[in-house]
């Protein structure tokens, strides 16, 4: 009987559970058909929406070039370095092997990879070639990937590094030419959609779609000549480190298109690895740093004099070892020497000789207003308009915020300050004839197939002295090396030179520093038609400091350089030698 009612039951149970997961099956399909079809495409959408990312594409850099199209700097492939602690069993022991390929401190880094989060970057933006190395080691737990941005190289190390200047994380530009043409180089940023896991990282074979496409930056070619330099980088880090100074800044500039052909500074730095050099490396001293230029701001007054009418290469002024103005008594370097010759000086003797004096009483017998005219059509107190970034105006007191001696004084180049450019543009105005030119850095603007855009060309910003005064200027630098302070030490030996030495007090704090001082020289090669103006400064040298002895040999070295490169060869025939009476003074470069 039991087992009659047991039969009868079991069926009941069984369709029950059959009609159940029918039931089931049919809801399921319902939601499967809801899901999948009906739904799909929208939330097929939501799905993407959810682990998609809009990110920058961003543009390849353009690549800084010389003037003869050599690549100063360019950006290469870069990886980056990343790990999961999480996943990583021997912290130290992966620390240790990976810690030297990145140059990083294996305690620090162990201490990064002990932390047992899902993520931490190690490096951004490394040399192929070191991800390549790390990967070879095949660690649990570190990654490399390629990064959108290039990691910018130098090929030449340091050369020309105060002029490059350098670039930010995303290729960004920062100081020097790579900071004024920022967007030139860069370009133009585009956009793309990816399949992103949570930290942002793009998932293996995931969707990619280009929302815009990246315009690549443009090449940039610049003035510079390479072995030209690397000449004067050379030379001006030698006499630096010979004469234990602080720094040094030289120019080398075409005085007939106003290109300048070398730009160096010292110290200076690697643009691949600028976070490891300080402020002061990094600095282009030669257009940023402005200095009290000494005597040979003399040519000015001159100029000042001969255009004004003031004076004559035949006027006279007495020979004065001393000379009370305004409460201030002026010195020459080495008193008694002009005496010594017995007789007045003429302004070619005064520049030959380089006296405080004689450029006081030329000052004063031009008066304010003329000289100040002179000095501002010159373009001091202005910035010369080069195409880099922290040019500093120097400073030119109003004729009106003189005190009793600012006359005398500014008349040899004291209590008036100036960059290293803006001197060298000066004295390329009276190398070319008188025309006062704007300096350029910057020569060809590429088409983003290589092809030249733009060519620039001389930009004659006026004419600041007649024919006739550039070439008596002219004559006065001539004796400066063949008579006066320049004599022997800025002679080129086989080519004709002219040109002014310059030793300034320094100004630290408003106060003249006792001890500290800029020696300097620029000068012109040849000496009928010049086709290099040089500029030497070196601050603060120890034991020598005039600028005879510290920077004219500069000079001297760098002009045959400059003519040798450019295919002129040396005469046989001797310079000439100083003229009958005169007397040259022994190490001495009066202010």
């Amino acid at each position: 009987m039991a087992a009659r009612a047991f039969v009868r039951v079991a069926p009941a149970r069984a369709k029950a559970a059959f009609y159940g997961f029918f039931a089931i099956g049919l809801f399921l399909s319902w939601r499967l058909f809801d899901v999948q079809i009906r739904q799909g495409p929208r939330l097929a959408r939501v799905a993407l929406s959810q682990r998609s990312e809009t990110v920058a594409q961003f543009a390849k850099r353009g690549a800084i070039l010389d003037r003869d199209g050599n690549v100063l700097v360019r950006s290469l492939p870069s990886q980056s370095v990343y790990a999961v602690p999480s996943n990583i069993t021997d912290a130290r022991a992966t620390a240790a092997a990976v810690a030297p390929l990145l140059g990083l401190r294996a305690g620090s880094l162990e201490a990064t990879l002990r932390a047992r989060s899902q993520f931490a970057w190690l490096a951004r933006k490394i040399p192929y070639e070191t991800a390549q190395r790390i990967r070879a080691l095949a660690l649990v737990g570190i990654y490399t990937e390629p990064e959108e941005t290039g990691v910018r190289f130098a090929p030449s190390g340091h050369l020309a590094s105060t002029v490059l200047g350098f670039v930010g994380l995303d290729e960004n530009g920062l100081a020097g030419a790579e900071y004024a043409f920022d967007s030139y180089l860069r370009g133009q940023a585009g956009r793309m959609r990816i399949e992103a896991d949570q930290f942002g990282r793009a998932i293996p074979f995931g969707e990619t779609t280009v929302v815009e496409r990246a315009a690549p930056g443009r090449d940039l070619g610049l003035t510079l000549d390479s072995y030209l330099q690397f000449e004067t980088e050379r030379a001006l880090a030698a006499q630096v480190a010979a004469t234990h100074a602080r720094s040094g800044s030289a120019i080398i500039m075409d005085p007939a298109s106003g290109e300048i052909l070398a730009l160096a500074n010292v110290p200076d730095y690697e643009p691949g690895r600028f976070a490891a050099y300080s402020d002061d490396a990094r600095r282009d001293r030669a257009i940023e740093d402005a200095y009290e230029p000494g005597s040979t701001f003399k040519l000015i007054t001159a100029a000042a004099a001969l255009e004004s009418g003031a004076a004559t290469p035949r006027t006279r002024f007495a020979a004065r070892d001393a000379l009370l103005v305004g409460g201030r008594t002026i010195h020459n370097a080495e008193d008694g020497f002009m005496a010594g010759r017995g007789g007045p000086e003429t302004m070619d003797d005064i520049i030959a000789y380089s006296h405080n004096v004689g450029a006081a009483e030329i000052g004063m017998a031009v008066g304010r207003r003329a000289l100040y005219r002179t000095i501002r059509a010159f373009g001091f107190g202005e910035q010369t308009r080069i195409e880099l970034p922290g040019e500093s105006p120097g400073i030119l007191p109003r004729p009106a915020d003189w005190s009793g001696s600012s006359l005398a004084t500014i008349a040899f180049g004291q209590g008036i300050s100036t960059t290293p450019l803006a001197m060298v543009r000066a004295y390329a105005a009276i190398a070319n004839g008188g025309l006062l030119l704007r300096p350029r850095i910057v020569r060809t603007l590429y088409n983003a197939d290589g092809t030249p855009a733009y060519t620039y060309g001389r930009e004659i910003e006026r004419r600041v002295i007649s024919r006739r005064t550039a070439a008596i200027l002219r004559g006065y630098l001539r004796s400066v090396v063949v008579r006066g302070t320049g004599n022997p030490t800025a002679r080129v030996p086989g080519y004709t030179a002219g040109g002014k030495t310059g030793t300034a007090q320094m100004v630290e704090n408003g106060y003249y520093a006792a001890g500290s001082y800029v020696a300097s020289f620029i000068g012109y090669v040849p000496a009928d038609k010049p086709r290099f103006v040089i500029l030497v400064k070196i601050e603060k040298p120890r034991g020598m400091y005039y600028g005879s002895t510290v920077a004219a040999p500069v000079f001297a070295s760098l002009a045959r350089t400059a003519m040798l490169h450019a295919g002129e060869m040396p005469s046989l025939a001797p310079s000439p030698a100083p003229r009958p009476g005169s007397r040259r003074p022994a190490s001495n470069d009066p202010r």
